[in-house]
């Protein structure tokens, strides 16, 4: 069983989960379980609390971003058909 994190780490862990965010635009739970070695469910309490305090949004299931042009440009990557035939 893992050692109980303290706050202080805690306090920490979720102050880089933003500055990660804000740096580069998204974030997956998948990126920040791996990247800090945690439980899913625990990333997503961290990211819960990282949305509160660093103004960040959630978008659906597909992670967390900086703001809401990060959003978009996401989907518009997402659901642009390149290479197809005109």
């Amino acid at each position: 069983m893992a050692k109980p994190k303290t706050h202080q780490e805690r306090t920490l862990i979720i102050a880089w989960i933003i500055e990660m965010v804000k740096q580069y635009g998204r974030a997956t739970t998948k990126d920040i379980s791996a990247m800090f070695g945690l439980h899913r469910t625990t990333a997503e309490k961290y990211i819960r609390i990282a949305i509160q305090q660093g103004e960040l949004i959630r978008h659906g299931r597909s992670g967390i971003f900086r703001d809401q042009r990060a959003v978009i440009d996401f989907d518009m990557e997402r659901y642009t058909h390149r290479g197809a035939s005109v």
